[in-house]
């Protein structure tokens, strides 16, 4: 943020730990959300891998049934 490039961009104010008159757009906001979806489906993911590997669910899987993993 302390380049002149910025500097000229987003006002004099503008420094290393300063935004100046610029500020953060969307595309931060939706990588920060994106993140923390990630993080929610491998939560999900290891809950649907702890259920699925009991003895009697493997049985039933040899045998053909289908499962459907709700929360």
């Amino acid at each position: 943020w302390g380049s002149k490039k910025v500097v000229d961009y987003c006002g004099p104010d503008a420094s290393p730990y300063k935004v100046g008159l610029c500020s953060l757009g969307w595309a931060f906001y939706t990588a920060i959300g994106g993140t923390v979806l990630t993080f929610i489906c491998a939560m999900f993911s290891a809950q649907a891998e702890i259920a699925t590997s009991s003895d009697k669910v493997q049985d039933e899987i040899e045998e053909g049934r289908s499962l459907i993993c709700v929360l």
